[in-house]
């Protein structure tokens, strides 16, 4: 039986934050293509330790990018992303690859993704990395993005329906 493996939470907010204001030259840049939000988090993702998935039966069942010729629309596209990472490990199954749930604003930590959506269809993500609490009440939480590069934006500025992702780890082989 495999055993979730731990999301380097850490190391995904590290690099949201290293890259927030401008680009990795290890990957494309999709600002003029509709937008490098999702791209940025994918990257954010794998910087966490989630591994690559070329095991999906269809192009949409899987998440990954070597160049701007191999890749996938799940690691650069809202709507796919979000259907990948949701679908791809449900309770008491072990795919390969990550492993998500919805979320209720309340149990976000740090980098869990939040998406923008409108009329159901997700059109932008954002990555939390940080979380402001006065005393041990919730505040509000910091988040990074590309297409419109932001660092550590209050959340609650971010106008539009949100939808919460808690990444919960990964199955690898």
């Amino acid at each position: 039986m495999k055993q979730l493996q731990e999301y380097d939470r850490e190391k995904a907010v590290s690099y949201a934050r290293k890259w927030a204001l401008s680009y990795n030259p290890a990957y494309a840049n999709y600002e003029n293509y509709g937008g490098d939000c999702t791209n940025y988090i994918s990257q954010c993702l794998r910087a966490g330790n989630i591994p690559l998935d070329t095991s999906g039966e269809h192009v949409l069942k899987k998440w990954y990018w070597y160049n701007e010729n191999s890749r996938t629309p799940t690691w650069t596209a809202a709507e796919p992303f979000y259907k990948y990472i949701i679908g791809n490990n449900k309770e008491n199954t072990q795919n390969f690859g990550i492993y998500a749930r919805l979320a209720a604003y309340n149990e976000l930590e740090l980098g869990d993704i939040v998406q923008l959506v409108y009329e159901g269809g997700a059109y932008h993500n954002m990555i939390i990395t940080d979380i402001i609490l006065e005393g041990e009440y919730l505040q509000d939480y910091l988040i990074c993005q590309h297409t419109y590069n932001l660092l550590d934006y209050p959340l609650s500025l971010k106008e539009g329906q949100k939808r919460y992702i808690k990444i919960l780890g990964y199955y690898n082989w």
